[in-house]
Parts: structure tokens; C-alpha cells; sequence
């Protein structure tokens, strides 16, 4: 038996449905975003706060979402792209309680489209 894809259907996969990629994020204003998340997380802010300010920015850190306070951070000077977001590496001081401070480099994936985002990578 022969299988036949509709005309609507082969000129969706053809065209790509009409959809395109958001835009590249800009590099500076990306690491604006980036800064601005850290800076609140520093000043004892939640992602909450972030994600009702003007412009909204959904943001994500696994340390900052179990309690620990962000004691210094360290922005690369230089970053890199996965797709069209921004990756930037940032050295992490964080302590939680009594705990001894620890530092980490982690990434953070910045994306500036219909919605701002920023998210630690694991």
C-alpha cells in the first residue's frame, strides 16, 4: 500500500510551518539580564520578584532555589552561544547557615525573545 502525505501537510514541512527562530540575544543586553538575576539573588531577592518586575524574567538557579545566599559572583569576560541564547560562564561564591562559603563555575543560558530567561545549566 502505498502512503501519500496530504498537500497541506508536505507544504508545513516544506516551509517550516511558518515558524522561524527567535532572534540572537544579544550579547550586552543579555549580560544586563544575567547581571540584574544576580544582583537579586545577591540583595537576598527571589526569581519571584524578578518575574513580576518590569520587563518580567523568568530565572532559575538550583542553589538560589534551595536557600543559599549568593555571597560574591564573578562574570567571564567573555561567552559563548548555544543556538540563539547567550551561554555565560560565572564563578559562584554561595553559602547556606553556618556553612563555609564555596565557590563554583557555572553556566547560565540567557535568552531574550517573547519571554527573558535565565537558567543555571547542570
Amino acid at each position: 500500500m502505498r502512503r501519500t502525505i496530504p498537500l497541506g501537510l508536505a507544504l508545513a514541512l516544506l516551509t517550516g510551518c511558518g515558524t522561524s527562530l527567535p532572534p540572537e540575544t544579544d550579547p550586552a543586553a543579555g549580560r544586563d539580564v544575567l547581571k540584574t538575576v544576580l544582583d537579586t539573588w545577591a540583595k537576598g531577592g527571589t526569581a519571584a520578584d524578578l518575574k513580576a518586575g518590569a520587563p518580567p524574567v523568568v530565572a532559575y538557579d538550583p542553589d538560589w532555589e534551595e536557600g543559599y545566599k549568593l555571597v560574591r559572583y564573578e562574570i567571564a569576560p567573555a561567552d559563548r552561544r548555544a543556538g540563539v541564547d547567550l551561554l555565560v560562564s560565572v564563578k559562584l561564591t554561595v553559602a547556606k547557615g553556618s556553612d563555609k562559603p564555596r565557590e563554583k563555575t557555572v553556566n547560565f543560558t540567557v535568552a531574550i525573545g517573547a519571554q527573558t530567561v535565565v537558567i543555571r545549566q547542570t
